[in-house]
């Protein structure tokens, strides 16, 4: 299979797996840092004309989807319920995997010298401290799920010392609500946080709940930011990393030539801001998190083994938030 070929495979199986999601964030643009370095992205503005303006009328008409599946008598009760309702074992072996992944995550920073991120990197005055907080939490998740997650939620915060505003403010929500919901997950997990649940008095699948929503609040901020910073605001690396791998923008091949890779990012930008205000609003149901997987999963086929690594985490979430989530009631 020669280039010309093995590019239009790649077309047709970006098509294939996001037909049905047109509306949707192709999630790999997430942290098109991880792809393009600073400093070789282009000057660029985001382009006010018609298209653009169907662009944003076609993804604003997802949040009204969402919104009618979620309360609109339109589905029958058991298929709305089937989409709807969480499926709670009491056997919580998705966040064992979670936890599973968030281990690997950080053992493969500390073979790469990187921290927390695949763009993130201390300077060799706090190399040493980026691996002892990362081996740390790796072994303290053996002791204390709870006290793991406070670890990584003030690690979250402490980026901000390390780095620069917005390099630190494209990871803050995943981590921190990562870290967060380590803290009310823990006593499903672990004997000493279970322990210390029973001494406060606190009921640990209440907790559960709780992390559920936190994990949920976390991935739809995520998306928020990352649609308004890196794609609304500053569209230029986004677009730097399409014009490196336009197979990406599958719309050509769908007879719109007239939609540019420019456009491309609008429609990449908008869709995770749509799909963020979706998930904080606890709109989002299987269909949706079934959705968000299968991008996910598309991206990692395209991207390759970088991609995966640095969205393992939250391809974990969306399993955890398409069993557990559903439309659980604030409680």
């Amino acid at each position: 299979m020669n280039r010309i070929q093995r590019i239009r495979a790649k077309q047709w199986l970006c098509i294939v797996a996001s037909f049905p999601a047109l509306c949707f964030s192709q999630s790999s643009h997430a942290h098109v840092r991880w792809f393009i370095a600073d400093g070789t992205n282009p000057e660029t503005s985001l382009p006010f004309d018609t298209i653009s303006l169907a662009i944003v009328i076609t993804t604003l008409s997802l949040f009204l989807f969402a919104t009618m599946i979620t309360y609109a008598p339109i589905l029958p009760n058991k298929l709305k319920a089937g989409l709807t309702q969480p499926i709670v074992t009491p056997h919580p072996w998705i966040w064992y995997f979670l936890v599973l992944v968030i281990n690997c995550y950080l053992a493969v920073n500390l073979l790469l010298g990187e921290f927390l991120a695949p763009n993130l990197y201390l300077s060799p005055q706090l190399a040493l401290y980026g691996v002892i907080i990362q081996a740390s939490a790796i072994v303290l998740m053996a002791v204390s799920v709870s006290l793991t997650g406070v670890a990584i939620a003030l690690t979250s915060l402490a980026l901000f010392i390390f780095f620069p505003f917005f390099i630190a403010f494209d990871y803050l929500f995943e981590f921190l609500f990562v870290g967060l919901s380590l803290i009310f997950i823990g006593p499903s997990l672990n004997n000493n946080d279970y322990r210390l649940c029973k001494y406060w008095n606190q009921d640990k699948k209440q907790w559960r709940r709780i992390a559920v929503h936190l994990v949920r609040i976390g991935l739809g901020l995520q998306l928020l930011e990352l649609g308004i910073h890196n794609k609304l605001m500053l569209p230029g690396m986004a677009l730097a990393f399409i014009n490196q791998n336009d197979y990406y923008n599958f719309f050509p091949l769908l007879s719109l030539p007239q939609i540019s890779n420019l456009h491309f990012v609008v429609f990449v930008g908008i869709s995770e801001v749509i799909l963020g205000l979706i998930l904080i609003a606890n709109l989002a149901n299987r269909i949706i998190y079934g959705l968000l997987l299968a991008i996910f999963m598309t991206t990692f086929l395209l991207s390759g083994l970088e991609e995966l690594v640095g969205h393992m985490p939250i391809i974990t979430i969306l399993f955890i938030l398409f069993l557990e989530a559903g439309r659980q009631k604030q409680t």
